[in-house]
């Protein structure tokens, strides 16, 4: 479909959405990487002390939830909905999507609060990140399945590619000993999901305002 296809004031409310949705990733982005670098420094300084380790890491993701709920509720999920208003049918479970990731921030407020406030083994951590980690891959696939079908929308093959190969790096990377290789993954998703993004907003915008 071109942008034909939709009326001016579709456009505008797309072109709102998606640029939102690159502002936020690329906030998220830098985001994670601090997260990462904070991550690396609790390991290395918990000297193999598993109650330090979860307890630093409760207050990680306190502090994580916290930053994440305004950058997600104005980006992501205020540009979701962007979308979802020009065209609900198509669009309308990326917003599903970017409420549940509202919600989840809110959870890992929680969570990051009874980690520090209880005393429980790493063995139990793990056996508790996992539904969280199942539930927040649910709501990644809600949102890439609105981009997916954003970039198909507007045949930009970038972002069509970076969705599928980020489904698949996510699937990779809960998988022991081949996370790595999804971890990789990801990154190029991620890449070519930005680019394909920005070239969207590149013809939305040209559709808009025409020379």
């Amino acid at each position: 479909m071109a942008g034909g296809a939709y009326s001016k004031e579709q456009l505008a409310l797309l072109l709102e959405g998606v640029s939102r949705i690159f502002n936020g990733f690329i906030v998220g982005l830098v985001l994670g990487i601090i997260f990462a670098i904070a991550y690396v420094a609790l390991i290395l300084s918990s000297d193999d002390n598993a109650e330090a380790f979860i307890h630093g890491l409760g207050i990680l993701i306190i502090i994580l939830g916290v930053l994440a709920f305004p950058i997600n509720y104005y980006f992501l999920y205020g540009g979701l909905v962007y979308l979802s208003r020009a065209d609900r049918g198509k669009y309308g479970i990326g917003a599903w999507g970017g409420l549940g990731l509202l919600v989840l921030s809110g959870v890992l407020i929680i969570y990051g609060v009874f980690l520090i406030a209880s005393h429980i083994s790493l063995t139990m951590f793990l056996m508790m990140t996992v539904p969280i980690a199942i539930v927040g891959l649910i709501i990644q696939v809600f949102m890439y399945v609105a981009l997916y079908r954003l970039g198909n929308d507007f045949n930009v093959g970038y972002l069509t590619a970076g969705i599928i190969i980020l489904l698949f790096a996510t699937v990779l990377s809960v998988i022991p000993l081949i996370n790595v290789v999804g971890g990789i993954l990801g990154l190029v998703g991620f890449v070519l999901m930005l680019v394909g993004l920005n070239e969207v907003k590149n013809k939305i915008g040209a559709w808009i305002t025409p020379r």
